[in-house]
């Protein structure tokens, strides 16, 4: 960190850490509420578990990247844990919605 303060990218992620926590207790609630006792259809309950992982799958590798970059890895450490949570939550999410899809498309 330099003496001009965070990076403007750290500020950003850290707004949206708080913002997914939030979110999750959120979400989270709706989704056990509507799987104990709500009716409702397959399809919203699964957009719903979409959103959810979504949403934990940004909250938990952000949190990760965050440990890892404490622990002053260099600008080259930090591209390449930056990437290498990306590339795993981006596959994480595609494996997300291919188990997803065919609940929410209703097939």
């Amino acid at each position: 960190m330099s003496a001009r303060g965070p990076a403007p990218t750290n500020v950003w992620l850290w707004l949206f850490q708080r913002i997914t926590a939030v979110l999750l207790i959120i979400v989270l609630g709706l989704h056990l509420w509507l799987a104990n006792f709500g009716q409702a259809s397959a399809s919203l309950r699964a957009m719903l578990g979409l959103i959810l992982l979504g949403l934990a799958l940004f909250h938990g590798l952000n949190g990760v990247r965050t440990v890892i970059l404490d622990f002053d890895v260099g600008v080259q450490g930090r591209k390449l844990t930056t990437v290498m949570l990306l590339l795993l939550g981006a596959a994480s999410l595609l494996f997300g919605v291919h188990g997803l899809w065919p609940l929410i498309v209703g097939g």
